[in-house]
């Protein structure tokens, strides 16, 4: 199985190497991940500049850093940095959950579905943090790599993203089981402080892991009890619930006719 890892922390990112350690032995590993953090960037591609692309040696692999984003990584990876065929994306693991509508902010889960819409099955992969500090990326691994051995078990269908979330495990505790649940779609909280800036001010996220309300049995409510949480999401962004109704009311316009 040929396999490409990639993520939205950076090719140096702790989170991608201990995932890239957790997988080996899984496939053909191939890590394209971008050159510097790409965080929050979702979905977004590079039109207007070339990408540099660099070969990295790191402790214990060897991958290809992109100077863009990281669904501009797995584009480059799918159209020519890998030749073959690719069986698989992983894309983390993150530092930070992505649960909720996190999940349309989210670079990692960006990245995840770039390789679904060629047909490339993908998981996103995330831990929740408490402590920055004392973040245990080993643990988080070897939880990861068990989930991605369940999900391959399924199996995991082309042009599915499955996103996986690793409760926090810095305070010492351990998941207490794995939950497959729909996602929150309470809005986030945000909150910001306000910065004297000269004459101005300038705004600064203070939390972005908060929300208005937590529905219950959803990602976030799992997530926060110490669940893994494994979360299928699609991309066809059209509300047929609603199609039909807008296609009886609108009919067939005379520009089209012509």
């Amino acid at each position: 199985m040929r396999i490409l890892l990639t993520n939205d922390d950076g090719i140096d990112a702790p989170g991608l190497a201990a995932l890239r350690a957790a997988i080996d032995g899984l496939g053909e590993v191939h890590v394209v991940a971008p050159a510097k953090v790409e965080s929050a960037v979702s979905h977004a591609v590079t039109f207007h500049r070339p990408m540099k692309v660099t070969q990295r040696k790191l402790s214990g692999f060897t991958g290809l850093a992109v100077q863009g984003r990281p669904a501009d990584c797995v584009k480059l990876a799918i159209h020519d940095l890998i030749p073959d065929k690719i069986d698989l994306c992983i894309s983390g693991m993150n530092s930070g959950a992505n649960v909720g509508v996190n999940v349309i902010y989210s670079g990692t889960v960006g990245a995840a579905r770039e390789a679904a819409f060629h047909g490339v099955p993908a998981i996103a992969m995330s831990l929740h943090v408490g402590d920055w500090d004392a973040i245990r990326w080993e643990a988080a691994a070897r939880y990861a790599r068990e989930t991605i051995d369940r999900l391959l078990n399924g199996p995991i269908q082309p042009h599915a993203v499955i996103n996986v979330n690793v409760p926090i495990l810095d305070d010492g505790a351990e998941p207490i089981g794995t939950r497959a649940v729909p996602a929150c779609t309470g809005p986030l909280s945000m909150e910001y402080h306000k910065l004297p800036d000269g004459e101005h001010y300038a705004y600064q996220v203070a939390n972005s892991m908060s929300f208005d309300r937590i529905h219950p049995d959803t990602d976030v409510d799992a997530l926060f009890a110490r669940y893994i949480t494994i979360t299928p999401l699609h991309y066809d962004l059209t509300h047929r619930g609603q199609l039909e109704g807008w296609v009886s009311h609108f009919g067939i316009t005379a520009e089209a006719e012509g």
